[in-house]
């Protein structure tokens, strides 16, 4: 058959390549590979280069589409799915279909072709769920990353490591100099043969500027930071103090020895405490701030704050769910101000048992703002002179403790998991650098506050449950089976037993915590019992809270930096003013949003927190450790340092004194020659070898571990 075109391609090409039309005629029948085109065709040596490039300009065009096994066939929308591209950092993806069901998976070569998180269109090409690109229906705009100028190239590496391409520059902004943190408008996507490419919209700073690290994560994250014009409009409206008509029909609190006790560095205050000895054992109050009154339901002001969904809370700077007028003044229960309150009063028996509960709105005033510390001091010396100046509430916090005390001994009858495990603190000095990574210090006045907490919101499911009123639950679900047995064979090999079969319960889990209680691998124990629970989530339906052994619970406590909390001030005013709403569909997708903003701002958090341990640790390069496997992989272990509260790798080709196996059950690495053992919750000394930034990375070798290579065992 001969090419109907040829006359036209010969007056375009010295040596003519067959029309696209006559190539469309060919596959039409059959989907054919580029070689068997070659020999169908008659195609000479000089002329392949050229049929080559039709061919991959007619899949870019649209007009055929190849397949991992390259074969050509017509481009065709029949049986093509849609979906978001979800990359894995070692170069591999997958389709997250709009539809829902099993994602589709995305080989390297076909991820060369997207960016995570773009918008595309993939067909199927086996049982494996092994697809192509088809098109990309639309990508990300912006992305941020590290820019380097090279012979007079310019190129941005992507924070991101889950995205591999390098993005060509073709504009630069004034004041671009290498090495520093830029956002990039992304202009044309990659291909096969060519980087993605785009220009520089945003100078956020040199690369180890202070505060730099956290713009990257705000922007990389995609957490809203700046209020629109027009929410803060509607916010600077609202009046900076309790307006007396705003008082009407509340009840006054204002003579109640109401405080607030939370964090040195603090600034928004949203929940207030008072405890009273009475005949049936304890009277407790938490009033809690009355945002609900300020923030109308669809209101500018309501829908920023539901975007956002919560605070991010970052080392050294917050990103804050309501404007600053608002969080930090007009709602924040500063003291020896009037604050409008919803307050839950509650009766708990000398058994620590909810007994009854009531719910009202309020007017409040705090006597005394107090911190974990100064609170701490007055619990633990009766002299301390701590007691004289707030000799005015010192009464409550003694009752307050008193209760603590009784509802400590409802926790423990429960079963609820004691996770108090150590966390890391970072402190700064005055110039906004890295001073020491410590121990963050948690004391009975936390567990104080953390206990009053977890009874008003248990009492607040409760009521709303009552009404069927239209709410989000906080569930904690059990874990998977799957999970349960990995941790019970890690706490078998370690001397620790999970009662409870396939099916533990919290009490089971709260059992090995005790039992773990002054062990050297404490903390690891905790972590591991950590790694098996499921994450919490917002949803309508109630699954209970199994992490902390209640059948119902919720978040009513904390409406300033958490937009859960705030739907349910308004499900509370709803049953007060008898206007209860049944449950809602709609409730189902603003439980899953709020779900997704709460993890963001977690993974927001701890990339920063890495990166500062990482920037704390370059100057360490060389020295000496002692740490504690906190994990251990067939490619190596993770360690824990003791004195400085960071973890890195130790690679398995660094233990070069022998050849290691992974034992799995057992949590470990065992050489081969030697019968070496590294386990799980081992202490052990370790050299810093080097820190990357770029990859949040720290690597170590053992200290003094031998540089030669072990012969390998003959069999």
């Amino acid at each position: 058959m001969s090419d109907p075109h040829y006359d036209r391609e010969a007056e375009k090409y010295e040596s003519p390549i067959p029309s696209r039309e006559h190539i469309l005629s060919f596959i039409q029948e059959k989907p054919r590979t580029k070689n068997q085109l070659f020999d169908l065709l008659s195609l000479i040596d000089e002329q392949k280069k050229g049929f080559e490039r039709r061919l991959r300009a007619m899949v870019r065009d649209k007009q055929l589409s190849c397949n991992k096994n390259g074969l050509y066939r017509p481009y065709s929308n029949r049986g093509l799915l849609t979906g978001t591209v979800i990359a894995n950092p070692k170069g591999f993806g997958f389709v997250s279909l709009d539809k829902g069901g099993k994602d589709l998976r995305l080989s390297s070569q076909q991820m060369k072709l997207v960016f995570h998180g773009d918008k595309i269109k993939a067909r199927l090409l086996s049982r494996n769920l092994d697809a192509e690109v088809v098109e990309v229906v639309e990508t990300i705009k912006t992305l941020v990353g590290r820019l380097h100028i090279e012979k007079g190239e310019s190129y941005v590496v992507v924070d991101d490591k889950r995205i591999k391409h390098n993005i060509k520059i073709t504009e630069l902004l004034d004041g671009c100099v290498d090495n520093q943190v830029v956002i990039v408008e992304i202009l044309s996507s990659p291909t096969l043969e060519s980087d993605a490419t785009g220009k520089i919209t945003t100078i956020l700073g040199n690369y180890l500027d202070e505060g730099v690290e956290v713009d990257s994560a705000i922007y990389r994250h995609q957490i809203p930071s700046v209020f629109s014009e027009k929410t803060l409009s509607e916010s600077v409206k609202l009046p900076t103090k309790v307006l007396e008509i705003d008082k009407k029909d509340r009840v006054d609190l204002t003579s109640f020895e109401l405080i607030t006790i939370d964090g040195d560095d603090s600034r928004d205050f949203d929940d207030a405490v008072y405890a009273k000895p009475s005949k049936d054992g304890w009277k407790l109050i938490v009033a809690i701030a009355d945002v609900s009154h300020y923030v109308s339901e669809g209101s500018s002001l309501d829908a920023e704050s539901f975007e956002r969904g919560n605070s991010v809370y970052f080392p050294h700077k917050v990103v804050p769910m309501l404007p600053e007028t608002i969080s930090n003044g007009l709602c924040s229960l500063n003291p020896n101000v009037e604050r409008l309150c919803m307050a839950c009063e509650m009766n708990i028996n000398p058994l620590g048992e909810l007994l009854d509960y009531k719910f009202y709105s309020a007017v409040m005033l705090s006597h005394a703002r107090l911190t974990y510390g100064q609170v701490n001091e007055i619990l633990e010396s009766k002299k301390s002179p701590l007691r004289n100046k707030f000799s005015n509430v010192v009464e409550n916090i003694d009752f307050l403790y008193g209760l603590y005390k009784t509802l400590r001994i409802s926790r423990q009858k429960r079963g609820v998991m004691d996770f108090d495990r150590i966390e890391s603190q970072i402190l700064f000095d005055d110039k906004g650098k890295i001073e020491n990574i410590v121990a963050r210090k948690r004391n009975d006045a936390h567990k104080l506050i953390e206990e009053c907490m977890l009874m008003a919101n248990q009492a607040t499911a409760k009521f709303l449950q009552k009404n069927n009123e239209d709410f989000l639950y906080r569930n904690h679900p059990k874990p998977t089976a799957e999970k349960v047995e990995v941790t019970r064979q890690f706490l078998s090999a370690i001397g620790l037993t999970l009662e409870g079969g396939i099916e533990p319960e919290s009490k089971d889990f709260a059992k090995v915590l005790r039992n773990a209680k002054g062990r050297e691998d404490e903390n690891i124990i905790k972590t591991v019992v950590l790694r098996t629970m499921k994450q919490a989530t917002y949803t309508p339906i109630n699954d209970g809270h199994f992490g902390l052994a209640f059948e119902d619970y919720t978040h009513f406590t904390s409406p300033i930096r958490r937009y859960p909390d705030l739907l349910v001030h308004r499900a509370i005013k709803r049953v007060l003013k008898s206007k209860s709403r049944p449950p809602s569909k709609k409730m189902i997708e603003l439980g899953a949003h709020l779900s997704m903003t709460e993890r963001r701002a977690d993974d927001a958090s701890r990339d920063v927190e890495q990166w500062l341990k990482c920037e704390y640790m370059r100057d360490k390069v060389g020295e000496n450790f002692n740490g504690i496997i906190s994990g251990v992989a067939g490619f190596g272990l993770f360690v824990e340092l003791s004195e400085v509260f960071v973890e890195g790798m130790i690679s398995i080709r660094d233990l070069k004194d022998d050849y290691f196996i992974f034992d799995d059950v057992h949590h470990q690495l065992k050489g081969q020659n030697s019968g070496k053992i590294y386990r799980l919750g081992d202490m052990i000394k370790v050299k810093v070898a080097s820190v990357s930034l770029d990859d949040r990375k720290i690597d170590f070798i053992p200290s003094g571990s031998s540089q030669k290579k072990p012969r390998k065992k003959r069999n």
